[in-house]
């Protein structure tokens, strides 16, 4: 089949071939907020209170605060919402998908005397991020095609296979140029669309520790794998000077992403006196190991298209440092009690790097656009707890800098969090909605600049048993 760096083929779903690039790296590195309802209901800020099976993935420290075996299940509901400015023209689309939080077992186990109170053995699944996206606009007038501007950039006859199986363009053997009614002086109107699907679950295997009920430790093996499925289409329409569409070609494209990696998460909490807690977690860069596929096809006055090679790579995501302090005011005998927590988080995306066997100056390069693309980045995570009796009441707040730099991309995000949850002597049930806001931008092949606006809601259902 066509041999070519399938990593620079989407052009038509990411608006440039090095801005796919980068996406995908930043697509397997960045987490989102999701897991139980516990965490979420709390913005995720458990990173010094733990008592919550997501804290394997954050901080493993805080499987240390058990003192009996768990098991919990979540699951819940998932809205996305995009609204795209092309120039004024304003679309809206929306996606709705099932949503997978957790699953998974802790053991306690309580040894005889000494400073050991007790030590944990966790494993599961816990999902940290969820790709459900529907993204539609559209451009009318447009004065350069998009066929001219692949023909001017010189893509390779692999890549012009499909638009000249499909007589989109034609080509000339005496000049060796090709050519296209498309590229004539008339305007262009223009339509885009992609669909995303797919999640970053992570399976972990967990030891913690409890010593003297002052100092948690814990340790977690993380195997993230990622399933990312994306669907797009472009339409370009050739209009006459009265408006009246005169010919139109589309192109469809479907790409998969299937990774596997591994890291290590270690962490700790000190307890200096009963009410206040002090967290730290380190985690390791995850090496994942990838496959991509691509199907592409073009349709004018045949069809022409198929199934690209799949190609083979390593990514290396960067570490990622957390910070937490917590307060916990009460105990489980008090009638009301509560909690206040904050956690820190940084990582340095520009720190990305791709491995790509066979090609170290394709390899130099997208590591060298990654530095220029990405920045260091900080995440606040702000959560409270209300116990009343069996009874919790829960809220948080999250804000996560932009990853890019500011002139290419704007891609921050805030979280607004609630919760209730219900806890008797053996027996949990916790309920939680977030609300995310963010934007970004999608630069066309004619550096036209398309501001997102994406609004995401999250409602989660929590299950779980003490024995």
């Amino acid at each position: 089949m066509k041999k070519i760096l399938l990593l620079a083929a989407s052009i038509f779903i990411a608006g440039s071939m090095s801005a796919q690039t980068m996406t995908d790296a930043l697509r397997l590195s960045q987490y989102g907020l999701n897991g139980t309802s516990n965490y979420i209901s709390r913005a995720g800020a458990i990173g010094a209170l733990g008592g919550d099976l997501t804290a394997a993935s954050y901080n493993p420290a805080g499987l240390g605060i058990y003192n009996s075996s768990e098991f919990s299940l979540s699951s819940g509901l998932n809205w996305s919402f995009t609204d795209a400015n092309a120039n004024g023209f304003i679309t809206s689309e929306n996606r709705a998908n099932f949503n997978f939080g957790n699953i998974g077992a802790l053991f306690f186990f309580k040894p005889g005397k000494g400073d050991i109170k007790g030590f944990q053995f966790t494993f599961g699944l816990n999902r940290l991020k969820s790709y459900g996206n529907r993204t539609m606009f559209q451009r009318d007038g447009v004065d350069e095609s998009f066929i001219s501007s692949i023909i001017n950039e010189g893509m390779s006859d692999a890549y012009m296979y499909d638009f000249y199986e499909s007589y989109v363009v034609d080509y000339d053997t005496s000049t060796n140029i090709y050519t296209s009614v498309f590229q004539s002086t008339g305007k262009k109107n223009q339509i885009r669309s992609f669909t995303e699907s797919g999640s970053m679950n992570e399976m972990v295997f967990s030891l913690s520790a409890n010593v003297r009920n002052q100092l948690y430790l814990g340790a977690t093996l993380g195997i993230p794998m990622v399933n990312y499925h994306s669907e797009g289409s472009f339409m370009e329409e050739l209009v006459d000077a009265t408006g009246v569409v005169t010919d139109r070609y589309l192109y469809n494209e479907e790409k998969d992403i299937v990774a596997t990696g591994v890291n290590l998460k270690i962490g700790a909490i000190f307890r200096p006196v009963n009410w206040v807690r002090i967290g730290a977690a380190i985690h390791t860069p995850t090496y994942y190991a990838i496959e991509d596929n691509l199907f592409s096809e073009v349709i004018y006055t045949k069809r022409s298209g198929g199934d690209w090679d799949p190609i083979t790579y390593d990514l290396q995501s960067p570490f990622r440092f957390l910070g937490s302090l917590a307060f916990v005011l009460g105990d489980n005998k008090s009638k009301m009690a509560g909690t206040i927590s904050a956690d820190y988080e940084f990582a340095d995306y520009s720190d990305m790097k791709y491995r790509l066997p066979g090609d170290i100056k394709a390899e130099n390069d997208i590591n060298n656009t990654i530095k220029d693309y990405y920045l260091p980045t900080n995440t606040i995570r702000i959560g409270g707890e209300l116990k009343l009796g069996t009874i919790a009441l829960r809220a948080g707040y999250c804000i996560m800098d932009n990853p890019y730099d500011k002139d290419i991309n704007d891609a921050g995000a805030q979280s607004i969090t609630a919760g209730i949850g219900y806890k008797n002597k053996n027996f949990f049930m916790d309920a939680a909605y977030a609300y995310t806001t963010g934007k970004s931008k999608f630069t066309e092949y004619d550096y036209n600049v398309i501001d997102l606006e994406h609004t995401n809601h999250l409602a989660q259902l929590t299950f779980g048993v003490r024995f």
